[in-house]
């Protein structure tokens, strides 16, 4: 029987000082889990003896990876020239969150980075490894409304996305799983599925 996982979610801005406190935290409160974004530098310095680092070793913690990491995958830098990648807003594109899921330019460029920031991490990943690819925080249900995309509604294009990423994820381990966040409260109008290896973030 798998052991139920209480996540934590760490912040990258957080120094290690006040890492220290806060999985000292996490222990009183049963929480087994730590989740570290992508880029933070837990990944490069798992090995070190930092004082967090140890805590998490000394209790067995589960690490996951990910977050807002949408950033990551899809640099707002490509704007300047590639403005059609990024999601349109009254006629408008903009790189302010998210982008364009339905240009398969896009896709490709997500799946790009997600293989590189995955191989990256995956190795510090606790198994049955979880990643995370949740949406930017308080945009969640703000994406694109291109003539392409209007015929999707914001859930249905955030999961296009996760499902690139969750495509990705299967090639390095066929085992991990991907959480995301079931916002939609409406069904589903064009019947887009999550991948089998993409779950409910909980």
């Amino acid at each position: 029987m798998k052991q139920l996982r209480k996540r934590l979610f760490i912040s990258k801005r957080t120094g290690a000082g006040e890492r220290d406190k806060m999985i000292k935290l996490a222990i009183e409160n049963e929480c087994n889990t730590l989740v570290f974004s992508l880029d933070d530098s837990y990944f490069k310095n798992r090995s070190k003896n930092t004082k967090y680092i140890k805590l998490i070793k000394n209790y067995g913690l589960f690490i996951e990876a990910g977050g807002r990491n949408f950033p990551l995958l899809m640099p707002k830098k490509l704007f300047f020239f590639n403005r059609e990648l990024f999601r349109m807003e009254r006629g408008r594109r903009r790189a302010s969150h998210h982008f364009c899921p339905t240009n398969p330019k896009t896709t490709a460029i997500i799946a790009e980075n997600a293989a590189v920031w995955i191989e990256r991490v995956i190795e510090g990943v606790t198994q049955p490894r979880v990643f995370h690819l949740l949406p930017d925080e308080g945009r969640e249900t703000t994406w694109c409304a291109c003539p392409a995309c209007r015929a999707f509604s914001p859930a249905e294009q955030y999961l296009i996305a996760v499902n690139t990423t969750a495509d990705v994820l299967a090639k390095y381990d066929h085992e991990a799983m991907l959480a995301y966040v079931d916002f939609d409260t409406e069904p589903e109008a064009e019947g887009i599925s999550p991948r089998k290896n993409v779950m409910v973030c909980k």
